[in-house]
C-alpha cells in the first residue's frame, strides 16, 4: 500500500536499469520557471496549502505543489493529526491511489520518513535550494513530475545527501491535487537529467 512517506534514495545507490526515457510532451505550457518555493519558506499546511492556490493551471504550476509536498512531508518533527488531514482534505485527489490519502495515519505510523537516511529523532527537512525538477510526462490536466531536493540536518545543508520522488498530480476543483506518489528515479538520475528550481527553500 503506497503511503505519502516516500522513502529517499540513499546516496550512491545506483538503479539496477537505466530508467526509461520519458515521452516528450506537446501539450506542455511554458510559463514561470519553477521556483521551488512556492508558498514561502515555511513547511506547514499554511505554505502548502498556499502554494497549491497560487499555482497556475499550468506544468509548472503542478511542479511548484509537488515541491511543495516535498518540502511538507519530509521533515522530523513531521505534521500532526490535524495538520495532516487539513492537508489531505485540500491536496489529495478524490482519484488517488487507495491508501495515499491517509497522512494522519501515514505520519503516524511512520514518525522518520527519511527511512533511516537521518537517524530517528534527529530533526530535520528537504530542502529545494540544491533541487532539481524533471517533467515526465504531462497533458492539461496530469502531470508527472520528479523532485529532487537535499536534506537539512540539525540546521546543516549536508553536501551529500539527495532525496529523489515522484508525484502525479492532476487538476480537479480548480487547483492541482496529488494522486499518486513512487520512486520513479534514482537521485543519481535525477539529478543528472533534472532542472535546477531557480530559487529554493
Amino acid at each position: 500500500m503506497l503511503v505519502i512517506a516516500l522513502r529517499p534514495t540513499p546516496p550512491g545507490q545506483v538503479a539496477a536499469t537505466s530508467a526509461p526515457t520519458p515521452t516528450p510532451s506537446t501539450t506542455v505550457i511554458a510559463d514561470q520557471d519553477p521556483t521551488g518555493c512556492l508558498g514561502g519558506p515555511s513547511r506547514d499546511a499554511v505554505m502548502l496549502l498556499a502554494a497549491q492556490a497560487a499555482a497556475p493551471h499550468t506544468t509548472n504550476g503542478a511542479v511548484e505543489v509537488a515541491a511543495a509536498m516535498v518540502r511538507w512531508t519530509f521533515r522530523y518533527p513531521g505534521p500532526g493529526r490535524d495538520e495532516a488531514n487539513q492537508v489531505a482534505d485540500a491536496v489529495i485527489a478524490p482519484t488517488a491511489t487507495p491508501g495515499f490519502s491517509d497522512l494522519a495515519a501515514a505520519a503516524a505510523a511512520n514518525p522518520n520518513p527519511s527511512q533511516g537516511v537521518v537517524p530517528d529523532g534527529t530533526p530535520f527537512y528537504l530542502s529545494t535550494v540544491p533541487g532539481v525538477w524533471h517533467v515526465e510526462s504531462a497533458e492539461p490536466d496530469r502531470v508527472e513530475v520528479s523532485v529532487g531536493s537535499g536534506y537539512v540536518i540539525d540546521g546543516e545543508l549536508s553536501p551529500q545527501l539527495r532525496s529523489a520522488s515522484t508525484f502525479t498530480l492532476v487538476w480537479q476543483e480548480g487547483a492541482w491535487k496529488l494522486e499518486s506518489g513512487s520512486f520513479t528515479r534514482t537521485t543519481q538520475d535525477l539529478y543528472a537529467i533534472g532542472t535546477t528550481f531557480t530559487g529554493g527553500c
